[in-house]
């Protein structure tokens, strides 16, 4: 045997890790995620265990160890992309590729199959000699290939993910990916200190053997310990994450802003609203009923703009469409100095893909938050230079539409806020525009959740008492545009605004003109008590709903009674 302090405290290290991942791989033998997680820890450090029985000439002693031997440096790789694809919930993106990323570990289990095989025979097929320089060159190489280019791909799949607003706004998934970008950059750090090994060992005289190693055997150890606690803090934090989910979709129901959202965010985005530290609902419910009436791009994308200014406290908003046929983003909309009035922009200007921040945006299909643009030298000068920018692509179906973009005079404006609210407002806008474009359309019905929130505040508050309750008032109560309500009342309740409030009104006054507590009022009195600010529009609504004056009404109930 040849065994040293170095492999002693390797092994010595390993042994715990390997028996927490065994612990956990069974405690959640039910859960997909931390079963990849621990499993990727567990072979991981199984290669190292292979080597140091190697290295430690245990196998030369016991040579049937070598039968138990499995290729697992070409799992392992895949085991941590079906991790990362889970976590991120794209698993299905990771289902479409897996068949790649297991050619490599079923193409070496044959060789080291073959190679087993080769040794029982006595070394029939092949001399002991070309075996171990396959096993020490073409293996480890191809092994460090495989892992650079797995980690080095998912990364880009977790930044495309991230900077996309995938299945959450930003924020969310900045928090949720944040440790794990860190996990793929320590990953790909060992691997180049692994190839700065190998290289070593063929450059350097005096490198041989598995010595050099053990300072790389060491870090990477150190690398599984810190996958395994944070790996198990965010898996706890996702298992009860899961466990309020329940009340959390209870607590969406019942906000009847983010549940009037619904047909254009999926359940993934709306828990993210719904836990963002930020209030944006009332913001996109507002934008949203906004835009349910407008028919046509023209008025979806000047709504757009103008909400923007008033609702976000911008300088200016600029709504950009992608024209096919030439080829470039065009100034369509434009709310600060380029308005020009009449829905025309001052002086619209067309952007390149690749051109400018816009273009860039334009092009890659994603956001760009410059804090400082005379440190950009991307930026193009418009009608005048400001400080800071902020442009989000408008994408619908992976199809570009266009891109909202806004400038500030102020370094440093815009804030992580700005951006959640731009990603979501960009897909508001985009899934209304593709809407528009198709014989589909979002249409009013009985289960409207506005509706069904104003019939509720009627009857249990009586807002209608106030004479001075208009629509406008209704609609910023609701925190929809004034428009939508008008066409909630008008479809749904089979009236104008003004016959909805006297409905309720007159009867309001009916129950005041047979109850005793009223019985000393005048037929006046009870009509301005009921919300009606004129004896005229009192009598007319009255007379229109029952068909009898008050007077009549009051009379005819007295002698029924």
């Amino acid at each position: 045997m040849n065994w040293n302090l170095f492999n002693a405290f390797i092994l010595v290290a390993i042994i715990p890790i390997v028996a927490l991942c065994l612990y956990k791989i069974i405690q959640y033998k039910k859960d997909r995620m931390s079963q990849y997680i621990y499993w990727y820890i567990l072979l991981s450090n199984f290669v190292i265990i292979q080597v140091i029985l190697i290295d430690s000439g245990i196998t030369k002693m016991y040579p049937l160890l070598l039968l138990f031997y499995m290729p697992f440096q070409f799992l392992c790789p895949t085991l941590f992309t079906a991790f990362a694809y889970t976590y991120i919930e794209r698993a299905e993106v990771f289902k479409k590729y897996r068949v790649y990323f297991l050619i490599p570990f079923f193409l070496f289990f044959g060789l080291y199959t073959f190679f087993k095989l080769n040794v029982l025979m006595g070394y029939s097929f092949l001399p002991a000699r070309s075996v171990a320089k396959f096993n020490a060159v073409w293996d480890e190489n191809s092994a460090l290939a495989f892992a650079l280019i797995a980690a080095i791909w998912n990364y880009r799949t977790i930044k495309k993910y991230e900077n996309s607003i995938g299945s959450l706004p930003y924020q969310i998934v900045q928090r949720k990916t944040q440790w794990l970008k860190k996990m793929y950059f320590y990953m790909v750090f060992l691997c180049l200190l692994w190839l700065g090994v190998i290289i070593g060992i063929k450059v350097i005289d005096g490198w041989s053997g598995h010595g050099p190693y053990y300072p790389l055997w060491g870090l990477f150890i150190v690398f599984y310990y810190g996958l395994f606690f944070l790996g198990k803090k965010h898996l706890n934090e996702i298992r009860h994450k899961k466990e309020l989910q329940k009340t959390t979709f209870k607590s969406i129901n019942d906000n009847f802003q983010i549940s009037a959202l619904q047909h254009i965010f999926n359940e993934t985005e709306l828990l993210s609203i719904h836990e963002s530290r930020y209030d944006v609902t009332e913001i996109l419910g507002y934008f949203a009923t906004s835009l349910f009436d407008k028919k046509n791009e023209t008025e979806v994308i000047w709504d757009i703009t103008k909400n923007c200014i008033a609702k976000l406290g911008l300088e200016d908003c600029v709504l950009y469409l992608w024209n096919e046929n030439q080829e470039v983003l065009q100034q369509k909309a434009a709310y600060g100095s380029k308005n020009f009035g009449n829905k025309k922009v001052l002086s619209p200007i067309e952007i390149q893909l690749g051109k400018g921040i816009v273009g860039t945006v334009g092009k890659n299909k994603k956001w760009e938050l410059v804090h400082d643009v005379e440190k950009d030298s991307r930026y193009l000068l418009d009608d005048k230079k400001r400080r800071s920018e902020l442009a989000v692509p408008l994408v619908y179906e992976n199809r570009l539409l266009g891109v909202l973009d806004s400038e500030s005079s102020k370094k440093d404006f815009f804030t992580e806020r700005h951006l959640l609210l731009f990603q979501l407002i960009a897909k508001l806008t985009a899934t209304k525009l593709a809407q528009i474009n198709t014989i589909s359309s979002f249409r009013l019905t009985d289960d409207n959740i506005y509706y069904k929130e104003l019939l509720n505040w009627f009857e249990t508050e009586k807002p209608y008492l106030n004479p001075s309750l208009s629509l406008v008032l209704v609609s910023e109560y609701l925190n929809i545009s004034a428009g939508y309500l008008s066409q909630i009342v008008n479809t749904l309740g089979g009236m104008n605004f003004s016959e909805f409030i006297n409905l309720y009104r007159v009867n309001e006054s009916k129950k005041m003109l047979t109850g005793l507590s009223f019985s000393n009022y005048t037929i006046v009195s009870i009509g301005l008590e009921a919300g009606f600010n004129s004896k005229s529009v009192f009598y007319t609504a009255f007379k229109k709903r029952t068909g009898l004056t008050p007077s009549e009404y009051r009379q005819q109930q007295l002698m029924l009674s």
